[in-house]
C-alpha cells in the first residue's frame, strides 16, 4: 500500500472517529432544546392558568360589590357587555374548579 491510500484511510478513520462523537452530541443538544421548550411552555401554561384564577377571583369580588349595593351580581349582565363591546366570548371552559385542577395536575 502506497503512502497516499494509508493517509486516505486514516483520513477516513478520524472522518468516522470525529462522526461517531457529533452525533450524539447533537442528538443531545436537539433533545435538550425540545426538553426546554416544553418545560418553558409548562411554565407559561400556569401563569396563564393562574392569571385566569385571578381574574376569576376579581369577578367574585365585584359580583359581591354589586350584590350588596344593588341586591344582585350582575355577572351574566358584565359578561354580555363583554361579548358585545370587545367581540370576546366565555367559553366556560375555564372555571374556578377546572383551573385548580389543572394547575394541580402540572405541579
Amino acid at each position: 500500500m502506497d503512502i497516499e491510500t494509508q493517509v486516505l484511510v486514516e483520513l477516513i478513520k478520524a472522518g468516522g472517529h470525529i462522526l461517531t462523537a457529533t452525533i450524539p452530541s447533537l442528538t443531545t443538544f436537539v433533545v435538550g432544546k425540545k426538553i426546554i421548550k416544553n418545560a418553558k411552555l409548562k411554565e407559561n401554561y400556569l401563569i396563564a392558568l393562574n392569571d385566569i384564577r385571578y381574574l376569576l377571583g376579581v369577578e367574585a369580588l365585584h359580583c359581591r360589590e354589586h350584590t350588596e349595593r344593588d341586591g344582585k351580581p350582575l355577572k351574566q349582565t358584565i359578561r354580555n357587555a363583554v361579548t358585545a363591546e370587545r367581540n370576546l366570548e366565555w367559553s366556560g371552559k375555564n372555571t374556578q374548579s377546572q383551573v385548580i385542577r389543572r394547575i394541580e395536575k402540572l405541579k
